[in-house]
C-alpha cells in the first residue's frame, strides 16, 4: 500500500467522518485531489509494467475509468475549499 492510499484510508476516511459541513467538504475535496494523484500514479505503473510485456489492458482501462471520474469530481469541486492530511 502507497503513501496515498494509507492517507485515503488512515488518514482522509476517519478524518472525514468526524467532521460535517464545510469542514468535511473540504476533506472530502481533498480526498479527492489525493486519489487523481494515487491513481495517476497507479496508471504509470502499470504502464510501465506494459511496457515490459506484462498484459496489464484490463488494470489500465479500470484505473483510468476510475481516475476519469475522480477528475470529474475534482473539476466540479472546483473553486471549492480543499483540505489534507498531515
Amino acid at each position: 500500500m502507497g503513501a496515498a492510499e494509507t492517507a485515503e484510508t488512515s488518514q482522509f476516511d476517519p478524518d472525514i467522518a468526524a467532521a460535517s459541513g464545510a469542514a468535511a467538504t473540504a476533506l472530502q475535496n481533498g480526498k479527492i485531489k489525493n486519489k487523481v494523484l494515487k491513481l495517476t500514479i497507479e496508471i504509470l505503473g502499470l504502464s510501465i509494467e506494459a511496457a515490459q510485456g506484462k498484459n496489464e489492458a484490463s488494470s489500465i482501462a479500470g484505473e483510468q475509468t476510475k481516475l476519469n471520474n475522480n477528475i470529474k469530481l475534482d473539476t466540479a469541486a472546483a473553486g471549492q475549499a480543499s483540505k489534507g492530511v498531515v
